[in-house]
């Protein structure tokens, strides 16, 4: 029988990134969904709004035992570069707290 199979809901990260997307749509933001032509490892998505733009990566945790929402080694490297020239990339584990910053860079400027 199915007396062995887990049937609790989970989350999945890309499910995580559209409720943040829709979200932001809602509020005034301008989102794309990143994916460099001839390389790996960009950020999940640019969001432009209040005369700012933000890259995000959405991860989730323990997505398996071995990533745990953790970047991967070509992302880390390709963060890096941003970095370098002053750009952050933002990593988010919860829609929720990933709505919150945009929240407080909307709040900051609508002050």
């Amino acid at each position: 029988m199915l007396d062995d199979f887990d049937f609790t809901e989970r989350r999945v990260e890309q499910n995580e990134e559209l409720d943040v997307v829709a979200w932001a749509e809602n509020n005034g933001w301008v989102v794309r969904k990143l994916q460099w032509i001839g390389r790996r490892s960009a950020p999940d998505r640019l969001f432009a709004g209040y005369g700012q733009l933000f890259l995000i990566e959405m991860k989730r945790k323990g997505k398996t035992p071995s990533r745990d929402g953790k970047l991967s080694e070509g992302q880390k490297e390709e963060f890096k570069r941003f970095a370098a020239v002053g750009v952050t990339v933002h990593v988010f584990y919860t829609g929720e707290d990933a709505i919150a910053f945009l929240k407080s860079k909307m709040s900051d400027l609508l002050v």
